[in-house]
């Protein structure tokens, strides 16, 4: 992908951030959605993941970012590929490759298609990618070694949560806290008072997704529905989202403290599948 333009200020960044938060319903990352709008435009039969990696070889510039957003498109929706020894080896030439010869958008793709495997074999080419010096192709790396990652990705992603960069420091919590890797709690728990709101969130899931209860506050905010109105660019529709992954979150902690929002989400909020949601986490009390 070409590079990024500049940082935007501060105060601006916050607000990207903190919308891309509700943009995406529970922990799924924002690079699906990209994905999922690409694959859409897609027309005809898509080509088997032979053929995908067969173009990404030999085809022109145009077409082998295409063919490498294709095999990351069907490895997103479920399509199951064999990932053998030769499907290994080429996906792995062909990143290393990219990162040669900077073809536009390539790299990322190969990136993403390489994490969606959620095969470990990928991790030290995926290691490799946090010093791309392309933006888009770091944070694609830190996303696809939450997916496909392990002991070493723990090592390498843990240093990011001091990054002066909010986004690093939230792409970094999010694929920590897929990793499941209980070490990092004491390093997450910091991050709860972090001056991102959006790190916050991410932060507190990340703890329930490791057994850890030090962001229940963070989450029981986020059963709260006045709680978006200091966020006023977010719409009702992302608020939707954003409550049904806390309750979600809720709904696992089994925590005493967020049974008053749940109470009151399943009695009074206007969308259905909120109040069906939160009747029932009920259950779980």
């Amino acid at each position: 992908m070409a590079s990024p333009p500049n940082e935007p200020s501060r105060g601006k960044q916050v607000r990207v951030i903190v919308h891309s938060f509700f943009i995406v319903p529970g922990l799924i990352a924002v690079f699906y959605v990209l994905i999922q709008a690409l694959i859409g435009m897609a027309v005809g039969s898509p080509p088997s993941s032979k053929e995908a990696l067969n173009t990404i070889a030999r085809g022109s510039e145009r077409e082998r970012w295409q063919a490498a957003r294709v095999l990351a498109g069907m490895l997103q929706s479920g399509r199951g590929l064999t990932v053998d020894q030769e499907f290994l080896d080429q996906m792995i030439f062909e990143y290393r490759r990219a990162g040669s010869e900077r073809t536009p958008f390539l790299r990322f793709y190969l990136t993403l298609a390489m994490g969606l495997t959620r095969d470990p074999r990928f991790e030290p080419a995926l290691l490799e990618g946090l010093a791309d010096d392309d933006r888009a192709n770091q944070l694609a790396a830190i996303h696809a070694l939450g997916l496909a990652g392990g002991d070493a990705a723990v090592a390498a992603l843990t240093p990011l949560l001091d990054d002066p960069d909010p986004t690093t420091v939230h792409r970094s919590v999010i694929a920590l806290g897929w990793l499941g890797q209980n070490q990092v709690v004491p390093a997450l728990q910091p991050l709860l008072g972090h001056p991102e709101p959006n790190v916050r969130w991410e932060a507190a899931i990340a703890l329930a997704q490791l057994g850890d209860r030090s962001g229940v506050e963070t989450i029981n905010t986020l059963l709260d529905r006045n709680y978006y109105g200091q966020f006023p660019g977010v719409e009702p529709s992302e608020q939707d989202w954003a409550i049904q992954m806390a309750v979600e979150v809720a709904s696992r902690l089994k925590d005493p403290r967020f049974k008053e929002n749940l109470v009151r989400l399943s009695r009074n909020d206007p969308n259905l599948r909120v109040v069906n949601a939160a009747l029932i986490a009920l259950k779980q009390y």
